[in-house]
């Protein structure tokens, strides 16, 4: 009777070893067996996932905050319509750059958000420093350089207020957009009206508002 040699613990310990490298720790996943519960916060990097892998379906409202999004990253087509309302804009974040000619109507201003100093292109502060004078005498200046100025603009001339230092007992009187002088002048007339004696009012604040 021919006997059966038992084999080796060696061959045994070696055949169990291929057994395991074989296909005792391979594992097929299915598409879906693993869903956002079993992946740990932080676990997935960005550079571990492929561009375009994640639609905007598959992220939640409010998924992914301002510091999450690298500057420029995200472009005007990327955006809808009305996505992005006044109160998700920080203040001075938009300027007038950013603003596309016409974007802007009448009826998305509200009354009383705009002053003459924001439709101008060009605001300037000068003084006119008039001579003394009595009641009823004017005094002028045809040639007031004014910074900024340039040809062909049209200039609004405003008196200062009596905080600034604009005399009450005088009124401006007169104005023109284009001195004597240089394109970067204008005339201006001032006039006293009331008050008794004569009187030295001293250097006049104007603002000239400059519109092209």
């Amino acid at each position: 009777m021919r006997m059966i040699r038992m084999p080796s613990h060696g061959t045994v310990a070696a055949y169990l070893a291929l057994f395991i490298a074989l296909g005792g720790t391979a594992y097929a996943l299915e598409r879906g067996s693993i869903t956002s519960r079993e992946i740990a916060r932080d676990a997935v990097r960005g550079s571990e996932i492929a561009r375009g892998a994640v639609k905007r379906s598959e992220i939640r409202t409010g998924g992914v905050a301002s510091p999450e999004i690298r500057t420029d990253a995200v472009g005007n087509r990327e955006i809808k319509a009305n996505a992005v309302r006044t109160a998700e804009i920080a203040n001075d974040a938009v300027d007038a750059a950013k603003i596309a000619d016409d974007a802007v109507a009448g009826t998305q201003v509200r009354n009383g958000s705009l002053a003459l100093a924001d439709l101008a292109q060009g605001v300037a502060n000068v003084t006119f420093d008039p001579p003394a004078l009595n009641q009823g005498e004017c005094a002028g200046d045809s040639a007031l350089p004014v910074t900024n100025k340039q040809e062909g603009d049209t200039a609004l001339v405003l008196p200062g207020t009596a905080e600034d230092g604009w005399h009450e007992d005088l009124v401006l009187d007169a104005y023109a957009s284009r001195g004597t002088g240089d394109p970067n002048t204008i005339s201006v007339v001032v006039c006293r009206q009331t008050g008794p004696g004569t009187v030295d009012p001293g250097p006049q604040p104007l603002t000239v508002l400059l519109f092209r």
